[in-house]
């Protein structure tokens, strides 16, 4: 039987030294900055909330069309990396944390304007508990924004993966609503190209978006 590989904190920890050696990966977060911006009316005044931010790639693409910026990240690796590049950049307001949103979530009252996320879904066992908790996290009339795989069949990682195989639109929306979102869009805007059995295949990233809304009812739990 071969070796699982556990995509944990530990494994992108490990990673994380390489992580932007491979500009797919920082393109990807280009085009992905570009289509949030697309959807979503950006201000320079807002508070930034980017969870499983990694190293930041998505974070920095952004950072001119925002103000603050907290990269978070439950990989200690990630976050070393991130706050490296952080001094680098030179610009206030950025900042990186290690923390795991499924253990614990933010103190009360931390909030912010616009959460973010990108292929972190579908590495994450309860996915409801953790959109519920960045439903709190995300101020009145903010937003959120994440992008993740469309459905696949189990191609895009090794046999043994223990996540999800991509997300439905249906079942996202639900999963949205569910933590208290309105105002809901699901759209593809990116495509991943892989190697699977030494064929090239693409697979589709969707885009979500959804906002906060006083007069929606805030769940429990």
């Amino acid at each position: 039987m071969r070796d699982m590989t556990q995509y944990d904190a530990r494994w992108f920890s490990g990673q994380a030294a390489t992580w932007d050696d491979d500009r797919r990966k920082v393109e990807r977060a280009r085009q992905a900055a570009k289509a949030i911006a697309d959807e979503i009316p950006l201000d320079p005044s807002w508070t930034v909330l980017d969870y499983g931010a990694g190293t930041g790639l998505l974070a920095f693409a952004l950072a001119d069309r925002v103000g603050e910026i907290v990269l978070m990240d439950s990989a200690e690796g990630m976050v070393e990396v991130a706050r490296r590049r952080i001094a680098e950049c030179g610009r206030p307001g950025i900042r990186a944390e290690r923390h795991d949103l499924t253990r614990a979530p933010l103190p009360a009252g931390e909030q912010f304007d616009l959460v973010i996320s990108m292929m972190v879904l579908h590495h994450v066992e309860d996915v409801p508990l953790l959109l519920k908790r960045l439903f709190a996290a995300t101020a009145e009339g903010g937003w959120f924004a994440a992008l993740d795989l469309e459905p696949e069949q189990g191609e895009y990682h090794d046999a043994d993966f223990t996540g999800h195989h991509g997300f439905s639109r249906g079942a996202l929306r639900r999963a949205l609503a569910g933590a208290g979102f309105g105002h809901l869009t699901v759209r593809k805007v990116l495509e991943i190209e892989k190697e699977v059995q030494g064929v090239p295949r693409k697979f589709g990233v969707f885009l979500a978006t959804a906002r906060k809304d006083a007069e929606r009812p805030v769940p429990v739990g």
